[in-house]
């Protein structure tokens, strides 16, 4: 696999203080897509290279990230959809994106269109 991008319908944020390895995260976003589970995490360490482990035949993505990123990726989540995730093996890179939407269309209020 090169690359995977696969639509998400829901997710959910967490608030964390300190996790058991001691590294200091500051949020986190959870979702599910069709081949497992994606976990960003917004810190204020040393930003660590993304990963992604194997967990009962379903891909986990460990997506590091800054928290300074964490406003943008929360504005994004509540008023654009539809969303994906995209992944690529190779560069380790990975982003949510939208799809191409029309010029003007205005914004998603509540996970529904613009009337």
């Amino acid at each position: 696999m090169a690359y995977i991008i696969e639509e998400f319908k829901n997710y959910k944020v967490t608030l964390f203080s300190r996790s058991a390895e001691g590294e200091k995260t500051d949020y986190g976003i959870q979702f599910r897509i069709p081949s497992g589970r994606v976990v960003l995490r917004f810190t204020r360490d040393l930003q660590k290279d993304n990963v992604v482990l194997e967990k009962n035949n379903l891909k986990v993505f460990m997506i590091y990230l800054r928290v300074e990123k964490y406003a943008s990726f929360i504005d994004i989540m509540r008023n654009e959809g539809p969303l994906y995730f995209y992944y690529d093996d190779e560069t380790k890179e990975a982003y949510v994106t939208t799809s191409d939407e029309p010029v003007g269309e205005g914004e998603w209020v509540n996970g529904q269109p613009p009337v």
